[in-house]
């Protein structure tokens, strides 16, 4: 039987009004909608930020300033303006004014800035800072701006009640490469608290120092890592690895079957490779 052109038509006009009409209107107000939400979106500036830890309610300062301060980590060409960093300054001293994790997240956001006046307002934030949440972080961002001047203003923290200030500040010292931390260093290896033992191993490590090369030794034991100590398969691989590396650096010739053997058979990939770099690193110091 052959169709009509009414037939056809009709047929024409059933398929264009279930599926095209629809899909096209469907497609128009997707499109329709996304303009709206790009021409209505708030972009985010450093000075917006800025205002709104100032402005905004104290609940909700501290999730602007560690916007503020991830943005300024991802390098976004946000740290142009000299105006920002003053005000990071600004709010990092408001001690009255700011809680502990705002004025940490500024701490963060300043150890990005690369202006002479970085280091010392660090430095004397550090001297006045009576919170040890915010001490921590001013201490790590002295470490990130490399500031080897700032060494005698970390060494009292190595006394703090927090084990993690005392574990930071001992890490950070390692980071510094300042001999005279040595000494101070050495007691640490005796800590109540594992980070701050293990810290002041790796610490002395790059200092030069095979103080606390049995801790290092012990490091790299993953049953006791995993059985006794409790830790998740991630962080001894990150232990192991950094324990590697610490002894690769002391150079000593009675690790080198030690590392040989963590070089052939660990389980992990990445303690294998530290090992076989801390190999070569060893034999190149002998040649």
């Amino acid at each position: 039987m052959i169709n009509s052109p009414i037939q056809k038509d009709s047929g024409r006009k059933l398929f264009f009004g279930l599926f095209i009409f629809p899909l096209l209107i469907a497609v128009g107000m997707a499109v329709l909608l996304c303009t709206v939400v790009l021409l209505t979106r708030e972009t985010e500036t450093p000075e917006s930020l800025i205002m709104a830890i100032k402005t905004g309610a104290p609940s909700k300062r501290w999730q602007k300033a560690f916007e503020l301060s991830n943005e300024l980590n991802q390098g976004r060409g946000m740290i142009r303006a000299e105006g920002v960093m003053k005000e990071v300054i600004h709010i990092l001293n408001e001690r009255e004014e700011y809680d502990s994790q705002t004025r940490s997240y500024m701490a963060i956001a300043l150890s990005r800035f690369k202006e002479p006046e970085v280091i010392p307002a660090l430095r004397e934030a550090l001297k006045k800072e009576q919170d040890p949440e915010v001490e921590l972080h001013i201490i790590w961002a002295l470490g990130i701006q490399s500031a080897k001047e700032a060494v005698k203003d970390i060494h009292p923290y190595l006394e703090s009640e927090r084990e993690d200030v005392r574990a930071m500040a001992v890490y950070v010292l390692g980071v510094l490469q300042d001999k005279t931390s040595v000494k101070l260093l050495e007691p640490l290896l005796d800590d109540e608290a594992r980070d701050v033992r293990w810290n002041a191993a790796l610490s002395l490590a790059r200092l030069g120092s095979d103080a606390g090369y049995a801790h290092l030794v012990k490091m790299l034991d993953r049953e006791s890592l995993k059985n006794f100590e409790g830790l998740p398969d991630d962080k001894i691989e990150q232990i192991m690895v950094n324990a590697v590396k610490g002894i690769g650096l002391l150079g000593r010739s009675d690790s080198l079957s030690l590392l040989n053997q963590l070089a052939k058979n660990d389980s992990s990939l990445k303690v294998r490779q530290a090992a076989i770099e801390a190999v070569q690193y060893q034999n190149q110091k002998v040649t």
